[in-house]
This record gives C-alpha cells, structure tokens and sequence, in this order.
C-alpha cells in the first residue's frame, strides 16, 4: 500500500531501533537488487543520502511510507513478497522485499546514508526520471525476463474431465528463484477456489541420473514412481500471484508462484499441491 509521503505516529520509534542488532550500512546499489527482511507488526526503514522523490512498489502486501530522505515498510500479510524501487534527486536503488519471517532476522534499519551523491552538471541538476525514461526501463526489465522464459513440455499429463486439473506452463530462473507460471482448469461441476499452492522437493531414490534429460518437463504419477521416493522437503513459497481465485465451473486462470529451491542449477522434482476440490487431491509434478 502506497501511502505518499505521510509520517503517522507509529513510525516514530526513535530510541527502540538504537540497540537493534539487524542494522546494516551500505552504499546505494544502482546495479543490484538488495535485500530487505521483514516481520508482521515491525517497521523497516531504509535511510538513504538525499531527498526522496519517487517510489513504485509490485503490490499492496506492504505499507509503504516516505518523508525527506526514509522509506518506512510495514508488511500487511503473512507469505507475501514485492520489490521496491526508489528514486532520489540523483540516484535509483531497487530492493526485494521479502516475506514476513522471524523478527530477529528482519532489517530493522539500512543505513545507506554515507553513499557519495552523484553530481550532475547543467541544466540536468537534479532531474526527475520522465514518463518515458520509466517506461523504457520497464519494457526493459520486463524483455530481459521474456529472454530467460522457458516452456515446460507436459509429458503425458492431459487435463481430467471431471475435476480441477493444473498444468505448469513457463518458468524463469533468476538469481537464486523460480518464477513458474500455471494454469488452473475447472472441469468439475463445481466452484472451485485457487489457494496458494505448498511446495515440495521430492528426492529419489533410484533413477536421478534421469533428471537432467527430464528438466522442464511436467510429469505424471506414474513417471514420479520410477524414482521410488518416500521422502519430500518442503520448498520455500516467496510469493504466489493469483489474479482470479475462484473459478466457476469450465473456467480456467493462470497464476505465478515463485520459489527458492536450496539449488537452482541442479534439476530437482516439484511438486505443487493446492487445495482438494472436494474428491480429488490437486497437484502437479515437474522436473525444473
């Protein structure tokens, strides 16, 4: 939630943050995405050197506040992720906002007050990013993603007749995620309602060596038998994007879920497991 450049009184906590343990000192990082961790009914602030001029958040999970030169965040809800991008008199930092978690892990503060401001000369003193420069970073970030898509092929995975089904389309990997895109049929005779999907590694026990060959496909049950496995690990969910949760009978939605698997390079077995719709255990396997 965007709120402008208000100071509301909570955010006024003064001597509490001296003797917090988690502040870090940096420099502002106009090539890199930098971390910020979060905890329900705590406040993150991210001080930087010079006035702040304009924010843009990915969504509204997270209150988000500035006056002078401090960006204030509060996160909303629980499991939820975004980034942050800032933009001061000179400079343009961007962040991740990371899921609410354990308040001794959270960053209380980032300091990044000491960073040099660079210094712009003529008539350039000073100036704000334009619509267009903002739409062409944009358009930017967004083709640099559309470069690394990947199509994840079904094999032998067909969509039932007569209940929720769910095929895994596209996935992205950057850094240290996985940006997986699915879509969600309804072929039941009733409403179905799209949860957040948990995440879990399975690790075989015979047949890996068949892993990379199968990397970015969809697989069935019975291709999931030929590693014998009983053991699973659950994967972490950085943040699920359902822009239609309920479905109506015939009615199909997409969705996007990331994840932060313990390695990303080496091709693992996923499964996704949402919510029954009534006589049916819903789920999807891919090796990605």
């Amino acid at each position: 939630m965007l709120l402008g450049k208000t100071v509301i009184p909570f955010l006024l906590v003064g001597g509490v943050l001296a003797g917090a343990q988690n502040i870090v000192h940096q420099t502002v990082h106009s090539d890199r995405v930098t971390q910020i961790h979060t905890a329900l009914d705590h406040i993150s602030i991210i001080a930087l050197p010079e006035k702040i001029t304009r924010v843009a958040a990915g969504s509204q999970t997270m209150q988000i506040e500035w006056h002078g030169n401090d960006v204030f965040i509060k996160p909303l809800q629980s499991g939820q992720a975004t980034d942050l991008m800032v933009w001061t008199d000179h400079q343009f930092s961007a962040y991740e906002l990371e899921a609410p978690g354990d308040v001794k892990q959270m960053t209380f503060v980032l300091d990044e007050t000491t960073s040099p401001v660079p210094q712009a000369s003529g008539t350039d003193k000073g100036a704000k990013p334009t619509a267009a420069e903002i739409d062409r970073l944009t358009d930017s970030t967004i083709g640099s993603a559309l470069l690394h898509v990947t199509s994840v092929v079904p094999r032998g995975v067909r969509a039932e007749k007569d209940h929720v089904s769910v095929c895994i389309k596209d996935v992205v990997r950057d850094g240290n995620g996985l940006y997986i895109r699915f879509v969600v049929t309804n072929s039941s005779a009733l409403p179905y309602r799209i949860l957040s999907p948990n995440v879990f590694e399975i690790a075989p026990r015979q047949s890996a060596d068949l892993l990379p060959s199968m990397r970015d496909e969809q697989i069935t049950d019975r291709a999931v038998s030929q590693f014998q496995s009983n053991q699973s690990a659950q994967v972490i969910v950085r943040r699920t994007d359902i822009p239609q949760k309920d479905l109506s009978p015939g009615a199909t939605a997409e969705g996007v879920i990331e994840i932060q698997p313990e390695d990303i390079e080496k091709p693992a077995v996923y499964e996704f497991v949402f919510g029954s719709d009534g006589d049916h255990s819903i789920k999807a396997t891919a090796v990605l």
